[in-house]
């Protein structure tokens, strides 16, 4: 189910930053996060403009940007271990297709060529806060 998505550096598509930042805010900034704004988003996105940490891959569907991954030096929680796998997040039209699993292998990858043999991944249960 997975045709027509292209994954690739966030570097290389900027345009897509403003549309990547809604669906964040959609999938966890109105629940996790409600005093983060999209412009928020927007501005550390584009700090996420790199082929090095932090990096962002993003998932297009026929040139359309359909979902995210990240990769960061520290996420926060844990400053002793990195790098973290961050802001997973694929748009709620296409949940569930395999999006997902192309933007963790996408970074799994860049890790791996960074030189970093383990990831860290924060996840948050929404279903608990609810």
């Amino acid at each position: 189910m997975t045709t027509n998505i292209h994954i690739d550096l966030l570097k290389h598509h900027p345009g897509c930053i403003p549309r990547l930042a809604k669906i964040w805010h959609e999938l966890f900034g109105k629940q996790w996060e409600p005093d983060t704004s999209v412009e928020t988003i927007i501005a550390w996105l584009h700090g996420c403009l790199n082929d090095q940490l932090p990096l962002t891959y993003v998932a297009l569907h026929r040139g359309t940007p359909i979902g995210m991954c990240s990769l960061e030096i520290n996420d926060g929680i844990r400053p002793d271990l990195m790098p973290w796998l961050c802001d997973l997040c694929v748009d709620l039209l296409h949940q569930k297709s395999g999006v997902g699993r192309l933007l963790v292998t996408a970074i799994q990858n860049k890790a791996k060529a960074l030189g970093f043999n383990q990831l860290y991944l924060f996840v948050l249960d929404l279903a608990m806060i609810n």
